[in-house]
């Protein structure tokens, strides 16, 4: 096999060529540039050399000549692969230096192996090999869309004249921040060459943070730059977690690559810190929208750039060169260029002489108005006027002209078959070196199509998108309206609030594009059964409500709400099946129920969940009595507030048991309440209820008390000690006194720290965690041990491992219950038991219930279970008898 050396300054054409020719078995080498190109020749005589010509430090025209002019290398074959020179140029160029083959960029892969087989010697009409397949997969406010529209068209408009790459970054990331409602925002274009940032902003992060990583494709944000499609994270995606390290937390992530159609130009990202809603399609396609915006006004701006760059490069060569048709080439060559970017350009371009008569156009121009170049030629721009704007207009337009040489703005033009349009326009006066008017050059953007999007944003800003029925907003400005003409004429305002029972059930079945065409039908069938002045609307998901005016008794209101029942009832046709749904109707009454709109919409909510409650398929008037349940929290709350001082509260223990050899190494203490009055209250019930009502502190303050003392009891029995673990919740962090409740419990008790053990839930960290880490530091330095409950189904994250004091992570029961039946679960267990050996962690699997569960569990590392599998929590009078036991084994 042949060795061949690819030479050109961008790494994606090199990757190209690369990719290609890797196919073949040839050894290839690179080069970026002539020089670095020329010591390789010598050092590795390659057989064949394909190389671009226009390159920094030596151009390949240059580096062929070198090669010319040396003995030993002059009978090197070479390849020229350009795009910047036309082929006229380019072969003339090809055969002063005995360059035989010339391929034109981009060039077809057939094409590009042929080349290579005939300079080698390859027979003609030998098999090519296979071309490689294209794998690559595209991927899948809380201001209003009229609001983000706008925001849309202040940018665009600000990019179209932006010339200097920062000012064009800036604006840029902060109409994406706001466009997308995000905490954190950066945004990275990369130089010409793919090698290094050209400019990197940011948002709510230092940016010096992000400048190490900005092109490593192997963690975030760099890793951006390999995908085509959006890349939306959440809080435990592990890609997520390769942010740099001191980056501010997210809860989710919204990223995608900056792109032309050939090459990445930048990536941009926006994030929302911990408690915050996650990216929706919505927001993914308003992304992708904000990006080719970027990458557009980035490429114009690089146009500009490349101009000089050639213009520069072309003189250069001139003079090296001393030919004396230099001055020529450089001329038309620079003639070439400002046509291409003529050409190109998708904004509308008018040049006029200075008597105001158009002299040239370009196809933008001749696309947007309908006019061609040679209808238009020597004509005045009057012939675009739209009437719409008076003569003080213009006269004001022409003044600016003459005073500043320049003037920008809006204005409404005519095209040929009469239609007005919207354009933002800039129109430039130019003088010659001598100061004396020559011409007049105006640049225009067509506006039609963003005022056309704005008005359907409009319509969607108050409907809803899937059934065009009105949203929640327009339902709310309905109900105003009607309850103040009810008010004024004293009559009655009906609301009622359905859904579409079990609608999961198509969803799961069919797909939830049949949902969505069951959804749609009971809209148009709601909408029919409604009277011409009453407003149906679509709230949530499956949830609509129906506002009837003018309502004269409740008979009129349960006629309508059975008719609305019987049609939503009739069959569905969906993909050729037959489909019967049922709805369920609340109503409520204005005013009997409620006088304000909220008041009545709560009130038709309860009597729909009092309806569905009862068997669904009908509907219900709101009663007072639909507040019993609310008391009963209520009462609940009072009970609770009680408990502690009526010795309600126990604690039960469950034991955490040694693989090795069924002893008990340590237990968790769990809290227990058992009211005379109702009986056993759920944990699930009674400890949100104290969080939110703050009573978790004193009855915080009971566990970790009683739990001491329960240990020095035990211990002064003669059972030997265990350590014993108790929850404490984040409002108790939150509060700054779980330190000195613990040691105040540890004097009174005399129980020795070592044998307490306090478990927290990764929520002590997403609040303040710097309080947090303090308070840890010190149970540390007590001697008491802190572990990490319910690892792996909240925020985790590297970053709270390595910085809090931990000793031990605990395997939530989530994913121990189907660590047997489920890979996933399986997997994030043992990469849970390798993380935490490698951070030497202790580790301790929660809700071990089965032989299979305790076995998987043993053989990926895990060493102390606890569970049904070998014990309920019990009470402590039970617990001494385990420990006394000392093992347990299964």
């Amino acid at each position: 096999m042949a060795t061949i050396l690819i030479v050109d300054d961008r790494p994606s054409n090199r990757a190209f060529l690369a990719a290609l020719l890797g196919y073949t078995g040839h050894r290839l080498l690179e080069a970026e540039d002539g020089a670095q190109a020329l010591a390789l020749t010598r050092a590795d005589r390659p057989d064949l050399i394909i190389t671009d010509i226009l390159m920094p430090t030596m151009d390949g025209y240059e580096f062929v000549q070198q090669l010319r002019a040396d003995p030993a290398l002059a009978a090197t074959r070479v390849i020229f692969f350009s795009a910047v020179y036309a082929e006229r140029e380019t072969l003339a160029m090809a055969a002063r230096c005995g360059v035989s083959t010339v391929l034109s960029k981009p060039a077809d892969a057939h094409q590009i192996l042929e080349a290579v087989n005939a300079e080698l010697g390859v027979l003609e009409g030998a098999p090519s090999p296979p071309l490689p397949q294209d794998h690559e997969r595209e991927r899948g406010l809380p201001f209003d869309l009229c609001a983000r529209l706008s925001e849309l068209e202040r940018l665009c408009l600000t990019l179209v004249g932006e010339r200097r790459v920062d000012a064009l970054a800036s604006a840029f990331l902060d109409a994406a921040r706001r466009v997308l409602d995000a905490d954190v925002a950066a945004v990275c274009l990369q130089e010409s060459t793919e090698r290094g940032v050209r400019h990197l902003e940011t948002r709510g992060i230092d940016g010096a943070l992000l400048q190490a990583a900005a092109l490593d494709d192997a963690h975030l944000p760099g890793a951006l730059l390999r995908v085509r499609a959006p890349l939306r994270l959440s809080q435990g995606d592990s890609l997520l977690d390769s942010l740099p390290f001191a980056h501010p937390p997210l809860a989710h992530l919204l990223g995608l690559q900056v792109h032309d159609l050939q090459h990445p130009l930048g990536w941009l990202y926006c994030g929302r810190g911990p408690g915050a809603r996650p990216f929706t399609d919505e927001e993914e396609r308003w992304a992708t929208a904000l990006a080719a915006q970027l990458a557009v006004a980035y490429e114009n701006l690089n146009l500009y750039e490349v101009v000089q760059r050639h213009a520069a490069q072309l003189q250069l060569e001139a003079i090296a060169r001393a030919e004396a048709d230099a001055a020529l080439r450089e001329s038309e060559h620079r003639l070439e260029l400002a046509r291409q970017v003529f050409d190109s350009t998708q904004e509308a371009i008018m040049m006029t002489d200075a008597n105001a008569n158009i002299v040239a156009v370009n196809p933008a121009f001749e696309q947007i108005t309908g006019y061609t170049e040679a209808e238009v030629m020597g004509e005045n721009p009057r012939i675009l006027r739209s009437g719409r704007h008076n003569e003080d207009f213009y006269k004001a337009m022409w003044g600016c002209l003459e005073k500043d040489g320049q003037w920008r703005g809006e204005l409404w033009n005519r095209r040929k078959n009469g239609e007005v349009y919207p354009e933002r326009a800039s129109i430039s006066a130019v003088r010659n070196d001598k100061g004396k008017l020559t011409a007049y050059v105006s640049v225009s953007t067509d506006l039609s199509a963003l005022k056309a999007a704005h008005h359907q944003l409009d319509f969607l800003a108050n409907h809803d998108a899937l059934t065009l029925l009105p949203n929640r907003s327009l339902f709310n400005d309905r109900l105003q309206q009607s309850l103040a003409s009810a008010r004024q004429s004293g009559g009655q305002v009906a609301l009622l609030l359905f859904n579409v029972d079990r609608l999961s059930r198509i969803n799961d079945s069919l797909g939830h594009a049949a949902g969505d065409a069951v959804l749609r039908e009971v809209g148009r069938r709601a909408s029919e059964v409604a009277g011409p002045t009453d407003t149906v609307a679509r709230l949530s998901g499956d949830e609509f409500v129906m506002i009837v005016n003018g309502c004269e008794d409740t008979d009129a209101i349960i006629h309508c709400a059975r008719r609305l029942i019987d049609a939503i009832a009739q069959p569905h046709e969906v993909g050729g099946h037959d489909v019967v749904v049922t709805g369920s109707v609340g109503i409520s009454i204005y005013p009997r129920d409620g006088g304000a709109a909220g008041d009545l919409l709560k009130a038709a909510d309860a009597a729909l969940g009092s309806m569905k409650q009862s068997g669904r398929n009908g509907f219900r008037f709101f009663k007072g009595e639909m507040n019993a349940e609310a008391m009963r929290w209520l009462a609940l709350e009072t009970r609770l507030r009680r408990a502690i001082e009526r010795d309600e509260l126990a604690l039960h223990y469950q034991p955490q048991i040694s693989r090795l050899d069924g002893s008990v190494v340590g237990m968790e203490a769990l809290l227990r309440w058992r009211n005379g009055d109702i009986g056993q209250v759920s944990p699930a019930d009674f400890i949100p209820l104290a969080e939110e009502t703050g009573l978790i502190l004193p009855i915080g303050e009971w566990v970790i008390r009683q739990a001491c003392f329960q240990s020095m009891a035990w211990q002064a029995a003669g059972l030997a000690p265990v350590r014993i673990a108790v929850n404490v919740s984040a409002h108790q962090f939150k509060a700054g006194n779980v330190a000195t409740v613990v040691r105040a419990a540890l004097q009174d008790s005399g129980l020795a720290p070592a044998w307490l053990e306090v478990e927290l839930t990764e929520s002590v960290m997403m609040g303040d965690s710097t309080a947090a880490e303090a308070q840890m530091a010190e149970l540390r330095a007590m001697g008491v041990s802190l572990s990490l409950d319910d690892f792996g189904t909240g925020y985790s994250s590297l970053g709270y491992l390595s910085r809090f004091p931990l000793d031990k992570l605990k395997i939530d029961q989530a994913f121990v219950r189907n660590i047997t039946t489920e890979q996933r679960s399986a997997a994030i267990a043992q990469a849970t038991i390798a993380l935490a050996q490698g951070l030497s962690l202790a580790v301790v699997a929660e809700g071990v219930e089965t032989v299979g569960q305790r076995d998987f569990l043993g053989t990926i590392g895990c060493d102390v279970f606890q569970g049904y599998l070998y014990s309920r929590p019990v009470a402590a009078v039970e617990m001494a008898q385990l420990l006394a036991q000392g093992r347990l084994t299964k």
